[in-house]
Order: structure tokens, then C-alpha cells, then sequence
């Protein structure tokens, strides 16, 4: 996983598929920033982020991420 911050009841990251994790399960995204060629976004969360990246990494979305992930480099390849 890429860099979190945890901070207020919200959490940064940098990681996009933890980010669309965070929306899928009803997170309120409350702010998105660039710096760079890096964006950052940040969630409202109940305080268990920890539980939170435990339950992503477990979860059949981190699968379906991954697939897509190796379908495209199958395709880019050609």
C-alpha cells in the first residue's frame, strides 16, 4: 500500500484503488489535491483505519483491481 495519513477522523492516501475501496464502502471523499504527477485523497472515516486497509487487502475488490491490472499489461505488450 501506498502512503496514508491518518489524522481527525480523516485519511489521506495517494493509493487510487484504496480510494475507490474507501467510496465503495460509503466513505465521504472530502477532498482530492495534486501535487506533482501525484493526487491525494482524502476521507472522512470512523477512527479504524487500520481495520480499514485489513478489510481491503482481504477483499475480492483488491482481486478484481488486480486482474484489471494484468489485463492491461497483457494489452500494452502487444
Amino acid at each position: 500500500m501506498r502512503s496514508n495519513k491518518i489524522k481527525n477522523n480523516h485519511i489521506t492516501t495517494d493509493d487510487l484503488p484504496f480510494s475507490a475501496y474507501l467510496k465503495m464502502k460509503g466513505h465521504r471523499l472530502i477532498k482530492s489535491d495534486q501535487k506533482k504527477s501525484k493526487a491525494y485523497f482524502t476521507f472522512e472515516c470512523d477512527g479504524n483505519t487500520d481495520q480499514l486497509k485489513v478489510e481491503f487487502i482481504n477483499s475480492e475488490f483488491i482481486q478484481f483491481y488486480n486482474e484489471v491490472r494484468n489485463l492491461k499489461k497483457m494489452i500494452s505488450t502487444k
